[in-house]
């Protein structure tokens, strides 16, 4: 495989996962939109609280086989030792099966008893019992996940990912509408069922995906001249020893969320506020405020699925120069894509907010909280990248030292009334800043990787500065121009033209500052090897 290839290899991974993930995100966005018109911020804070208790325990049962099994079968892939990954990928699938089925016994038995540990309102009992069985079915569903990105073939996975998504909203919304007259904790509980069967229709198009290919996979992996000379326990040991760091550093993202389910709600009503107050203020962070922020960061998350396979190949035949391409590329993107979503989400906090799930109020802590994107999105790529050459631990270990900080600042901030809610935010924000900063700096040490500071600093920010005038004027304008006009829905047409026109304007200014390139374009779905033909012919890509 030639280097150009390999490198449009690794952006058309990306690419589909970003597209599958950007199309789950809409319709998660719009369930979440539904739900909190139909159940208010009070029934959002319900169904919130039971997903950071089953994210925890998600991660536990399932988050560091898929990762691990992708690296190690795309090791041994590149190595051409075929059969040895088929059977890395049987021994993950039954530790997953195993350690999914124990974990959603444990959630579903524990949920009564957590509730009272965690201070969290009774209510939220329902909820926590509902969405216990998918830890077992997304676990399942993960190995296979792993096996086909192992592979490098991201299609099973973002197909898995649409209908998983597609299936959930139905089920959420339909459950909610019915189980609203009973009252909010039932409608909360038909709301966290909807990821049990999300997850069950995501691990049914799996299986027929690979029952289907099951010829063709077969006679790919078995079809090498390797002897199988791993064990069962040498298996188990090498995803045990890669995956358990891997299961630690995504530990700490749902502990944060938990940190935050235990301080906010309880230093809310130390600040002076009502249970019932500081239930409604956590939805609008956890379940408005967050959804918002993490919607940019879909990009970042593909762009690490991608890396680690990417990377852990070009590790293993030692291509170095591929891995400082593929993280200069990975890194230089994520900045384009993350730090206009800040900005963005910072001036037109109130107006987003209203629009989309009306509740203006979540403004507060969203001005705060949306810088964060930036550094979620640094945190989970420069984390791709550290995983895929193997150094698992690291990120880890940084992202367990942001969350202390998070820790910290929250529990002291969010209890002073003047402060409140915005304590959270800030927490979060400077959580993850900090992670990504120590990440960057051994993705620096462990790879060699060189800043190059003129197209992944001064160029982004001048753009992004010329990107946030331009939104603070033209919205007002146009906000102005249709309310004297007396145009209806003047206020939605305003905010949603101001984010299309400044994304518009953003793409110009990079383009002309040559900072997008022919690859960036030519890997997007459907008209993107179109658009940058077309853009290279009136000389603004160099190719």
């Amino acid at each position: 495989m030639s280097e150009n290839n390999e490198r449009g290899s690794f952006m058309k991974g990306a690419a589909i996962l970003t597209a599958a993930g950007l199309a789950a995100r809409v319709m998660g966005f719009g369930y979440r939109v539904i739900l909190t018109r139909i159940i208010g911020a009070e029934g959002m804070g319900l169904y919130q609280m039971a997903y950071p208790i089953y994210t925890v325990l998600l991660v536990v049962s399932r988050s560091g086989i898929p990762v691990a099994l992708a690296k190690l079968i795309a090791d041994k892939i590149a190595a051409e030792k075929n059969r040895e990954a088929y059977k890395i990928f049987r021994v993950a699938r039954k530790m997953s099966f195993l350690v999914g089925l124990v974990v959603s016994i444990i959630m579903a038995l524990s949920a009564k008893p957590l509730i009272n540990l965690l201070s969290l309102d009774p209510r939220s009992y329902y909820a926590v019992l509902a969405i216990s069985p998918a830890i077992f079915v997304v676990s399942i569903m993960a190995s296979y996940r792993g096996f086909f990105q192992g592979l490098q073939d991201m299609v099973p996975t973002a197909k898995s990912q649409i209908l998983e998504q597609f299936i959930r909203m139905f089920t959420m919304i339909g459950l909610v509408v019915f189980l609203v007259p009973y009252g909010l904790d039932y409608a909360a509980a038909g709301a966290s069922f909807g990821a049990v069967s999300g997850a069950s229709a995501g691990l049914l198009i799996l299986l027929y995906i690979y029952a289907k290919r099951k010829e063709n996979i077969f006679s790919f992996l078995q079809g090498g001249h390797d002897s199988v000379d791993l064990s069962t326990n040498n298996v188990v040991k090498r995803i045990v020893s890669l995956g358990v760091p891997i299961t630690l550093g995504a530990l700490v993202m749902p502990l944060m969320s938990l940190v935050d389910l235990v301080f906010v709600p309880n230093r809310l009503q130390a600040a002076g506020y009502m249970v019932r107050e500081a239930t409604a203020l956590y939805g609008m962070f956890a379940a408005v405020a967050m959804p918002l922020v993490n919607f940019p960061t879909i990009i970042t998350v593909s762009l690490s699925a991608s890396l680690v396979p990417s990377i852990a190949e070009a590790f293993t035949l030692g291509k170095y120069k591929l891995i400082n391409y593929r993280t200069q590329t990975a890194l230089r993107l994520t900045v384009l894509i993350s730090l206009p979503a800040a900005v963005g989400l910072f001036l037109l906090a109130e107006p987003l907010t209203e629009i989309i799930f009306a509740e203006p109020g979540a403004a507060v802590p969203l001005r705060f909280v949306a810088w964060g994107v930036f550094f979620i999105a640094l945190q989970q790529t420069s984390t791709g990248i550290l995983n895929g050459i193997g150094k698992t631990s690291i990120p880890a270990r940084n992202l367990m030292i942001g969350a202390v900080f998070n820790g910290i600042i929250n529990y002291t901030l969010t209890a002073i009334p003047g402060i409140g809610i915005r304590g959270a935010a800030l927490g979060t924000t400077i959580g993850f800043a900090i992670a990504a900063f120590l990440n960057l700096y051994f993705v620096k040490k462990e790879t060699s990787f060189v800043i190059n500071s003129k197209t992944m600093i001064l160029k982004p920010l001048f753009s992004v500065l010329l990107m946030g005038g331009f939104v603070k004027i033209f919205y007002n304008l146009l906000k102005n121009l249709m309310t004297i006009n007396n145009l209806s829905y003047a206020y939605q047409i305003s905010t949603f033209t101001t984010v299309a026109a400044a994304a518009l304007f953003y793409f110009v200014v990079l383009l002309l500052l040559r900072e997008i390139k022919y690859q960036d374009l030519s890997v997007i779905p459907i008209f993107g090897v179109r658009l940058a033909n077309l853009l290279k012919k009136l000389g603004f890509l160099n190719g």
